[in-house]
């Protein structure tokens, strides 16, 4: 017969103090990522309500919502800001994601009413995101066409507006935020971008739509070029 345990145990004790300390870290978790959720939730109405449109405001996991605008202002139609928070549930997720220094992102999808003429691709290899953005511009075979300390710019080979080229990527590299990666497509979503929150805080989510307004009027677009 198996030995019944008891608490008087040692392994049985340790069962039950490592259930606890996670039982006790989930709930602590739960409650600061609801406590997150409503700080970015704040930070991102006043700039998404710049926009105009109708708001729709989405759940997606427990770690994670959206936020959609359809019928934006031009040169916008619809605008996404997709909110995805660490993993504070799980204890010792959220100790590596803390040694590692990560931070909640958010991503902005970003829908305009003319398309783009090129196509491309901005990362910042310092970053998890920017790494992924670099492996898919070379599974693409896009050539690195020039580089700014951690930024690298990938588009096409066959791409001719070096112009607007230079334009974004000076934009993206010295302007007041620092992207983990910024996508331009010429079909919809046109544009792409990823931010850790922890750096967007810094400024009111205004000045974030006024810079991502310049990013688009930056970009050739069909008919006749520039957005209005």
């Amino acid at each position: 017969m198996h030995p019944i345990l008891t608490l008087n145990d040692p392994f049985t004790m340790f069962i039950v103090v490592v259930a606890g300390i996670l039982i006790v870290g989930y709930l602590i978790g739960r409650a600061r990522n609801r406590r997150y959720a409503q700080i970015i939730s704040s930070w991102l109405e006043p700039g998404l309500r710049s926009l105009g449109g109708s708001p729709v405001v989405q759940a997606v996991t427990r770690t994670a919502f959206r936020v959609k605008i359809t019928q934006a202002r031009a040169p916008f139609n619809v605008a996404t800001a997709t909110v995805v928070l660490l993993s504070r549930e799980v204890l010792p997720i959220w100790l590596w994601e803390w040694i590692n220094r990560h931070s909640d992102v958010v991503f902005f999808h970003l829908t305009l009413r003319r398309n783009p003429h090129i196509t491309l691709e901005i990362v910042n290899v310092a970053s998890e995101l920017g790494r992924r953005g670099k492996d898919q511009a070379q599974k693409l075979q896009w050539p690195l066409a020039t580089t700014q300390g951690n930024y690298y710019l990938y588009c096409p080979a066959d791409t001719s507006s070096d112009h607007h080229l230079k334009k974004l990527f000076t934009h993206v590299t010295e302007g007041r935020f620092t992207p983990h990666r910024v996508a331009i497509r010429t079909n919809a979503p046109h544009v792409l971008a990823s931010f850790s929150f922890s750096d967007l805080q810094r400024a009111p989510s205004a000045e974030l739509v006024r810079w991502l307004t310049t990013l688009v009027r930056l970009l050739p677009l069909d008919e006749g070029g520039e957005a209005s």
